[in-house]
């Protein structure tokens, strides 16, 4: 279990440790365990302790709450692609970006800390992205719309249910869109489609095929 691996925070006792079952096609969920209680300074603490070259796991920090979360191949799967598509339709548009990765974001002031999955800036590089990328497999955690809304993030996409979500900043929270104000000509049905093709070869060959044909 994620809590016997990791060494446990010293502040607060864990809100929940998630661990779900298979996902229906039989591929491992991710797993998190949450804190309550946890300074910010222990948060620092605990991330420097893990290190900073560590492909895992994940934090997310928001007001004393932190969730630590392992991902799966699943998971890892479905990020790669979808980034990959990005990538293919910034080249095909012309749109010049700046990839950040999973490089963590951090503001002390607003106690919010988080490692996307995927971020990228777009024209120059900033402080914060201006779109962020999130697989959510299964439900559960620290609500990353709250955390990302502290940073001011232009748009973050969420890939739960086996679909995309987009949702765009506003004052006091995260408005739903139909299509990205970012990249409105980027065909998201287009990605849900090939994140189903189990050929990674043949999935990336009907997208860029998609995006010829736009």
């Amino acid at each position: 279990m994620l809590s016997s691996v990791l060494t446990r925070p010293e502040e607060g006792p864990a809100l929940a440790e998630l661990r779900p079952e298979l996902l229906p096609n039989g591929a491992e969920p991710e797993e998190r365990v949450v804190y309550c209680g946890t300074s910010w300074d222990r948060y620092l603490a605990f991330d420097k302790k893990l290190g900073a070259d560590r492909p895992g796991p994940r934090l997310y920090y928001l007001d004393g709450e932190l969730e630590i979360m392992t991902t799966s191949s699943e998971h890892e799967r479905v990020k790669e692609w979808i980034g990959a598509f990005w990538e293919d339709f910034f080249l095909d548009s012309g749109i010049e970006t700046k990839p950040r990765g999973q490089a963590t974001m951090r503001l002390a002031l607003k106690k919010a800390g988080a490692e996307p999955d995927k971020s990228w800036c777009v024209g120059e590089e900033k402080d914060f992205p201006d779109l962020v990328l999130e697989i959510a497999l299964t439900s559960g955690g620290i609500k990353k719309l709250d955390i990302y809304h502290r940073f001011k993030i232009p748009e973050v996409w969420l890939w739960r249910r086996n679909k995309l979500e987009i949702f765009a900043f506003g004052a006091k929270r995260y408005e739903p869109l139909r299509k990205s104000r970012l990249f409105p000509d980027l065909d998201v049905s287009l990605i849900e489609r090939c994140i189903t093709i189990r050929s990674w070869t043949q999935a990336r060959q009907t997208f860029r095929t998609g995006l010829s044909a736009a």
